[in-house]
């Protein structure tokens, strides 16, 4: 029986909904993509229920067309400033020397989860770092060894509910069910980290429109991580409001001739841009636009770099810094991250899963929800163990109309 996987991107410039397929040998194939330009976002946040509503059903409608196939259930990214992460530790007895099972790693992240947190937030995800068993400490997967007591190292990501709510009421008015609230950087480090990477220790910084979402992997776990209230969105105003221009003008301009090393453009380069008001033209200095981007890529690396540090992990990265997301591709932002973080820089894109459209970092996103889903279903328990999708919040309340 064919089995259907489906991601939703909702991010700041654009909604974009794919539909894919696993076939006998667990590898999907993309059977729609569907994309619109994103209405009631702003920072990664709904702003207003009924534009981002209609704008998710455009997308949905786009890819079910596409795939011929209706989109019953999907994996959400999730992202914005309002995202904290919170280090936990969960402690259980395994008793009597036995093995640990999957139920004894699920009974400790339980217990990982029973931290006091505000009543406006609400836990997205209970990541597992590492096990300790019995005084056995770094483990990576427990089951099957025999202990008696058996302790996770976790990191409780928390979402305000509001914020999550509003997301979840504009996907289920279109009659779709939500088979996991997921981190976009945790998605976004699947689709292009590669697992040398994740092993070793890396920074990952999603650069989309409104916010700048950062990831530090650890031993193929994630570590750490922030969501920035900055993005590419702030580079095309800067320029907006260099050139005098509208945003739209700004950001064809940033995407077409944007650099971020004005060394690089030669001094008497011009192009011709919209102005305000008349629609008249005007020329403009190829290097000053340069200038301009320079100046707020330069702030995003530097606050990048400030939240690695701030991590306490900048020593343990030798894999450097992975960029990704639509600002990554401004020409020259490798170089420039090279200087400011002294580390090594490169651009991350995902594969595209066969589809060349989604061959581009500013998807990194959406195919990291197909491939985040995949190893849900066909994973280990404890990988799904690692979660706290809706599902388990339905379960832990059906256990307590259990009798005893």
């Amino acid at each position: 029986m064919t089995e259907l996987i489906a991601g939703l991107d909702v991010g700041t410039t654009k909604i974009c909904a794919v539909i894919g397929e696993v076939d006998d040998e667990d590898q999907i194939h993309v059977l729609g993509v569907g994309q619109v330009e994103s209405r009631g976002m702003r920072r990664g946040v709904v702003v207003n229920v009924a534009e981002a509503t209609a704008a998710i059903g455009e997308a949905v409608e786009m890819a079910e067309s596409a795939a011929q196939m209706p989109m019953q259930s999907v994996y959400v990214g999730v992202a914005g400033a309002h995202i904290a992460a919170t280090p936990s530790r969960g402690v259980v007895a395994v008793g009597r020397g036995r093995g640990i099972t999957v139920d004894d790693v699920e009974r400790a992240l339980e217990a990982a989860r029973t931290i006091a947190i505000p009543h406006n937030r609400e836990i997205i995800h209970t990541l597992p770092r590492s096990f300790t068993v019995d005084d056995q400490d770094g483990i990576q997967d427990p089951v099957g060894m025999v202990a008696y007591r058996l302790e996770v190292d976790a990191q409780v990501i928390t979402g305000a509910t509001t914020s999550v709510q509003n997301l979840i009421r504009c996907i289920h008015a279109h009659g779709i069910e939500i088979d996991d609230l997921v981190l976009q950087p945790l998605a976004s480090g699947m689709a292009v980290l590669t697992n040398a990477e994740r092993e070793m220790g890396v920074a990952l910084a999603d650069i989309g429109g409104g916010t700048t979402d950062i990831a530090i992997f650890l031993d193929d776990t994630l570590w750490h991580t922030v969501i920035l209230d900055v993005g590419g969105n702030h580079m095309t105003q800067d320029v907006a409001v260099g050139i005098r221009a509208p945003f739209k003008t700004a950001e064809e301009l940033k995407v077409r001739y944007g650099h971020v090393l004005p060394s690089r453009i030669a001094p008497d380069e011009e192009l011709q841009a919209s102005l305000f008001g008349d629609g008249s033209v005007q020329t403009v200095s190829r290097r000053f636009l340069a200038e301009i981007l320079e100046a707020r890529a330069a702030e995003i690396l530097e606050l990048i770099l400030r939240e690695v540090k701030r991590s306490g992990y900048d020593g343990l990265l030798p894999a450097g810094l992975v960029l990704t997301g639509g600002a990554a591709q401004t020409a020259g932002l490798r170089e420039l991250g090279r200087d400011i973080i002294q580390l090594p820089v490169r651009i991350g894109a995902p594969n595209g899963l066969g589809v060349a459209e989604l061959a581009h970092p500013a998807y990194a996103t959406v195919v990291g929800l197909l491939l985040w889903g995949l190893r849900q279903r066909r994973s280990h328990p404890l990988r799904r163990a690692a979660t706290s999708p809706l599902l388990d919040r339905i379960l832990a309340w059906l256990r307590t109309l259990l009798p005893g």
